[in-house]
């Protein structure tokens, strides 16, 4: 899975984050202000300043945020003075939005902060849906609304042009103070934020959800940040959110699918329902009572399907029963049905968007992680402490630094935290909630209404704070703009490592937040290495001395022996199991014992009946080719290809799949011996992928069987015996300075034969089916009767003009033949005579079948040619771990994949991973990818019940797939197999091509037919579409290459260089064209994206 951050808080109110792929907590480069809490989701982060005030912090994203604002100005078209700027009473404004019911005057459209700037002018979009307008960009239509055309017609009345700008967010990597509330900041601050919401079912995509408490006159309230997405961090507003009488809330937090729960401060708690994409704020709250009578809830955290509460005791509980992903329909799955206690003693706990929790030691201040959280088991095992060295900034105050250092000393002596055993009685945030705010270091006071600003800033890096229309930008104030030399460290928080210090202490934690954290708990982070207790091993114990010096001695012995060859190869060994097995594409599974035997550097493969006394196939291991996964839902298999012998496909099916993936194994380990790959592939090295995302490579350096000595490469095939017609495969290596020998005899009796070089035939579609149509690059046809030879190509079944010459074969004659391809035709020489020249109406290298017909014996077929010869059965395709959707190469073995979810990933250079053992291993970590099931709902409209799910009885099954020809209920989808789980439940798809109502349906006259969004009179059919996702763990030799996520990618060199750089252009998720810098084989992903 890609890297993500865990956040905290130290006890000076620094932030430093921690890398899932990193091992120790980095600080965020100070920029004067302390922070006291923190919610975050994947790139935003907001926090609760200091001063009682609210900040975003927007991060590692490779692709800039940018809006595109329009502006359409209309105009009339009026009798004498044409097209005018003056319009009737009842039009749209003259400067509106694309509906025309916003006034969209350009001089009244801002930037909505500091945090943004312009890129250029306003300028004229000068293309209406992709085709090309005039130079000035009108557009027209009868009326207001109507469709607009690009040309001007007779009934043309109105017009309208569109003016775009573009805005850029500016403040990437730095703290963004959020507008305060009043003029005077500390009127009514704030004491608790809290961001998600990112999954909201069916909500426009990179929409989140914002909610915060403010104190004023001693009075909490809840307020909610309208308008906050991935293209707006900031927001628009606050709006205030009320609670029932009675009802003072402290602290809040909100789930991944929007569900928020809030403390109240008597202990009680309350829950937002029905929010959903039509009410993202909800429409009411529901009270729900501690976990004991004299129990407060003092602090929680929302995860996905899990609630984590901690009460003025330490003592942290679990809410069951909440299902987040139906909480917006359903109040039981919001509030859950009962508390569990937790073990241990917590101060805080945070949990993720996966449900994995974190949280803070009441007593040590350290930083813990719930070990065993899964799907089946939401409450985990035990509580685990995150060791990790802390690198600060030299900003970090010395005194802070010795200090706790000194603690850690005094820590160290102590073999076990207290967290998990002791209590303690003191509680610190509902005193800091009720203290009075202090007033703000970084916010200004006073009136700054009505006041603009279209100012570029020359060093965004370096912003002081202003108050603005929406926001405060910039609490970075530096005045060395040395700290961020170029826009290229607009990706990276963290400044240059001359800014750093290392500091390998415990520091103790006040907050930690893992909204932002995906932590895979098939491979957990590198966070837990455990801490050297008191008790010091002693280096120097004899039997320890002793060991090691039995060690030297031995490694001197074998170094005696080292240049001999082993006298007996042992290596010999047989595996046997049982299976069952179709020996054909498509047939009948039948019982079978598999019986795999290796011995030295050989290996046979045995299928015998299920008594085990006779065979049902024999053949040695050299004989496969590749080993495919064809896995069905409940079904483990197996594809072995034998190209070369009968049958050339043997599928094999097992009873799980850890007994498909042993076998699967053995036969890559076997099978890599014979063929010499145990290594990294080549650069040369042909990549592909398979249905289901396994990933296999062809290593081109292993093919030398074809080449000579002069390094040109040489086909020959004995054809004695063989009448013809004889078909020979050329492999596509037909290239100028190819030359084809033949030998042969022509019969007494002939009358004519035909020699040709046959191309791929086209396919075309022709009544809705595709025709076929044959291609002939050469051919040539010696006629007897009529003593002369014809030469001639068909192309797509038509012949072209003849060309004629003398018929120089004579019947019961042996002749030897030769064709040589030159730069623009084929020479022909029969005996040695040069025949004639026959120039290219297809190109030589289209040729792919050399074929002789009629009545002509062959003795002998060769092929010289400069390109190699590569024979489609002979290549060897090995299986590398991962999971990817498409993979892209380029000559000097550079090499990126993309997942089904669109995550880019890039090849590391090792081997190995998956079910492939760690021996046979290099280099491999960990490796995610995700993917939706999708099921349709089918319903027709009956006059009397309305839409029932009752059909025809010629109509598709209620629930089907995409097609209606295959029946599929959600109830009978599977997973693949056992590396794949859930990771949610079954939802209503929103997003479909052609839009859906309110409730996902779409609708149509019959099936199948074009569906759309909006019920009509004609409808008498609807569908919806359902779906799952699903989640793979793995491993393999990939490196996960950044967050943006990417639908193509393209990569070639540039230049003949060693180390040239190579050009990389990929299409991103949301249809961005997006150029990769810097990348070339030593370098082959550190970079920045544009």
């Amino acid at each position: 899975m890609p890297s993500s951050l865990l956040f905290g808080i130290n006890n000076e109110g620094r932030v430093h984050t921690l890398s899932t792929t990193g091992s120790m907590w980095r600080e965020v480069p100070y920029v004067g202000q302390e922070f006291k809490k923190l919610s975050g989701v994947p790139h935003f982060l907001w926090a609760l300043g200091g001063d009682h005030q609210v900040y975003v912090f927007v991060h590692g994203l490779d692709i800039p945020i940018r809006v595109r604002e329009e502006c359409y100005e209309n105009e009339r078209w009026i009798p004498i003075e044409g097209f005018s700027q003056r319009l009737l009473p009842t039009d749209r404004y003259r400067h509106s939005s694309a509906d025309g019911t916003v006034d969209r005057s350009i001089d009244k459209i801002r930037l909505p902060s500091m945090a943004w700037q312009w890129e250029g002018e306003w300028q004229i979009d000068l293309t209406l849906n992709g085709q090309p307008l005039d130079h000035h960009g009108w557009t027209y239509a009868v009326d207001f609304p109507a469709t607009y055309h690009a040309k001007k017609q007779w009934s043309s009345c109105v017009r309208r042009r569109l003016w775009v700008r573009s805005r850029k967010y500016s403040a990437m990597n730095s703290w963004c103070a959020i507008a305060p509330l009043h003029k005077d900041a500390t009127a009514e601050p704030f004491i608790d934020i809290s961001i998600g919401g990112q999954n909201v079912s069916g909500a426009e995509q990179g929409l989140m959800t914002v909610w915060a408490v403010t104190s004023h006159n001693r009075v909490n309230k809840v307020m909610f940040r309208t308008g906050v997405s991935t293209r707006s961090p900031e927001g628009a507003k606050w709006q205030h959110i009320s609670t029932p009488a009675g009802c003072e809330v402290g602290q809040l937090s909100v789930g991944p699918t929007g569900l928020v729960w809030a403390t109240l401060l008597d202990g009680r708690a309350l829950v937002r329902i029905g929010i959903t994409r039509d009410a993202i704020s909800g429409d009411s709250w529901v009270e729900i009572r501690g976990p004991g009578e004299n129990l407060r809830v003092q602090q929680l955290s929302v995860g996905l399907n899990s609630v984590w509460a901690v009460t003025h005791d330490k003592q942290v509980w679990f809410r069951k029963g909440v299902k987040g992903e139906g909480s917006g329909v359903s109040e039981e799955m919001a509030v859950g049905c009962g508390w569990v206690e937790m073990v241990g003693r917590m101060s805080l706990v945070s949990v993720t968007a996966h449900d994995q929790v974190f949280a803070i030691g009441a007593d040590d201040r350290a930083v813990y992680h719930r070990t065993g959280v899964q799907n089946g088991d939401l409450t985990g095992k035990r509580w685990r402490a995150l060791h990790a060295p802390l690198q600060v900034s030299r900003a970090s105050s010395s005194a802070s630094l010795t200090r706790d250092r000194f603690q850690n000393r005094s820590n160290t002596s102590l073999n076990r935290p207290h967290s998990l055993c002791e209590s303690s009685g003191i509680s610190e945030w509902e005193e800091q909630s009720h203290s009075a705010p202090t007033a703000p270091v970084s916010l200004p006071v006073g009136d700054l209404s009505d006041k603009h600003f279209e100012t570029q800033l020359k060093n965004p890096k370096a912003w002081s704070p202003v108050r603005s229309v929406g926001s405060v930008v910039g609490t970075e104030v530096f005045s060395d703009e040395s700290v961020y030399q170029s826009e290229r460290q607009d990706s990276c928080i963290f400044a240059e490592d001359e800014e750093l210090g290392w500091a390998e202490y415990e520091a103790p934690w006040s907050w930690v937040e893992a909204g932002a954290c995906y932590v895979d708990t098939n491979q957990l982070p590198n966070w837990f290495a455990e801490m050297a207790t008191g008790q010091q091993v002693e280096l120097d114990q004899p039997w320890r001395l002793q060991i090691l010096d039995d060690l030297r001695r031995r490694i001197e012995d074998e170094e005696k022996y080292a240049a001999y060859p082993p006298a007996v190869d042992t290596s010999s060994w047989v595996h046997t199991g049982e299976a069952r097995i179709s020996q054909a594409a498509i047939g009948a599974f039948v019982d079978c014992v598999l019986q795999l035997e290796w011995m030295n550097t050989t290996g046979t493969l045995t299928i015998l009946h299920p008594d085990g006394a006779s065979a049902m196939h024999q053949f040695p291991i050299s004989e496969i080719l590749c080993t495919q996964c064809i896995s069905e839902p409940g079904n483990a298999r197996l594809a072995i290809h034998t190209p070369h012998i009968q049958p050339e496909l043997i599928r094999l099916q097992f009873s799980s799949d850890t007994v498909m993936e042993e076998w699967q194994g053995h036969f890559a380990s076997v099978t890599m011996q014979l063929h010499n790959c145990s290594s990294r592939p080549s650069d040369a090295s042909i990549w592909a992928i398979s249905n289901l995302g396994d990933i296999f490579a062809w290593d081109s350096t292993q093919q030398q069987m074809y080449q000579k000595e002069d390094n040109t490469y040489e086909l020959s095939m004995d054809l004695s015996g063989r009448e013809s017609p004889i078909s020979i495969p050329l492999h596509g290596c037909v290239s100028p300075g190819t030359v084809i020998s033949l030998n042969g005899c022509v019969p007494d009796d002939a009358e004519r034969f035909s020699i040709n070089l046959q191309a791929y035939n086209t396919y075309k579609l022709r009544h809705k089916a595709h025709a076929e149509y044959e291609n002939y690059a050469l051919h040539i046809n010696p006629r007897f009767m009529d003593g002369k030879i014809v030469l001639n190509s068909m192309i797509e079944d038509k012949w072209g003009n003849e060309q004629h010459a003398k018929n120089i074969f004579v019947r019961g004659l042996e002749f030897n033949m030769k064709i040589l391809a030159r730069t623009d035709d084929f020479l022909i020489l029969v005996n040695g005579e040069e025949l004639c020249a026959f120039r290219y109406r297809l190109p030589c290298s289209s040729a792919t079948l050399f074929t002789v017909k009629d009545r002509v014996q062959m003795f002998k077929f060769s092929m010289n040619t400069p390109s190699r010869i590569i024979d489609p059965k002979d290549l060897y395709f090995r299986q590398l771990g991962g999971h990817l959707r498409r993979i892209e190469s380029c000559s000097v073995g550079v090499t990126w994949g993309i997942g089904y979810d669109h995550t880019c990933w890039v090849y590391n250079g090792g081997w190995g991973g998956g079910f492939i053992s760690a021996m046979d291993s290099n280099n491999v970590n960990p490796v995610g990818d995700s993917q939706d099931y999708r099921v349709y709902e089918n319903q027709r409209w009956n006059p009397v019940t309305g839409y029932t799910s009752t059909g025809l009885p010629t109509d598709r099954s209620m629930w089907s797939d995409i097609t209606g020809k295959q029946k599929r209920t959600r109830d009978q989808v599977k997973l693949l197999s056992m590396r794949w789980q859930w990771i949610s439940d079954w939802l209503v798809d929103f997003h479909v091509p052609g839009g859906v109502d309110r409730d996902g349906w779409q609708y149509a006259v019959d099936f199948p037919s074009t569906y759309h969004a909006n019920k009509q009179f004609t409808d008498c059919v609807r569908r919806r579409r359902w779906y799952r996702r699903c989640a793979v763990s793995t491993s393999g030799p990939w490196q996960e290459l950044g967050h943006t996520k990417l639908i193509d990618v393209s990569l070639e060199p540039v230049g003949d260089a060693l180390d040239a750089p190579i050009s990389v252009w990929a299409l991103a998720a949301d249809g961005q064209v997006m150029v990769r810098t810097g990348v070339s084989k030593s370098n082959p992903s550190v970079s920045t994206s544009s």
